[in-house]
């Protein structure tokens, strides 16, 4: 349903960008999971999963035709979502350089209109593992996302102590589960009221 009370004609879409260039990320496994809920409340879903999307350092200079099939295929995504899940783990204090590079390419669609993800929504999620990292990532997504002109999530997900809550490739804190439910229902919710 949208602002006006009218019904949506298709589900909401929704991508979800993160993980890490390493082998068995756990900021990967909290992103599925969140894609995971987000389906089964009726959206469709795509992953940009950072290590798959395997990108080359964005260079302003470097026309749109010279980057590889995975970077056109994650703008077309970009364009077609409504909403997105950005999934970073914590490197020295902030967000990744994998999951900042694929959010850097995002500037190819700032000639569209509207630009950027321009009142799309978008929830966040951080892994760390210390006590303050995660916090620090969620802050910079934060800060990328309403640069890039979305509408944010009020509930951010920053999981602390990573290396407790996901064992053997499961999400095994409760709370975080909790959070997780909590951000992905929002998400949903905020997405199916935007216009199209």
């Amino acid at each position: 349903m949208n602002d006006n009370g009218a019904m949506r004609d298709a589900p909401i879409r929704v991508l979800g960008i993160g993980g890490s260039t390493r082998q068995g990320s756990k900021s990967l496994v909290l992103l599925n999971c969140a894609l995971r809920e987000i389906e089964e409340a009726g959206a469709e879903v795509t992953l940009a999963d950072v290590r798959a999307l395997d990108l080359p350092i964005y260079d302003d200079d470097r026309p749109l035709e010279n980057y590889p099939a995975s970077l056109h295929e994650l703008l077309a995504s970009a364009r077609a979502a409504d909403a997105f899940v950005f999934c970073s783990p914590t490197y020295h204090g902030t967000v990744s350089g994998a999951v900042k590079n694929a959010l850097d390419f995002i500037q190819f669609l700032s000639t569209d209109s509207p630009s950027f993800l321009y009142g799309k929504t978008i929830g966040m999620i951080a892994t760390g593992a210390g006590a303050i990292a995660a916090v620090n990532a969620v802050t910079h997504l934060n800060q990328i996302a309403h640069a890039l002109r979305a509408q944010v999530v009020s509930l951010a997900v920053p999981i602390t102590g990573i290396g407790r809550a996901v064992v053997d490739d499961a999400l095994v804190d409760e709370q975080a589960r909790q959070r997780l439910d909590m951000l992905t229902k929002e998400l949903v919710l905020l997405a199916g009221k935007r216009e199209r």
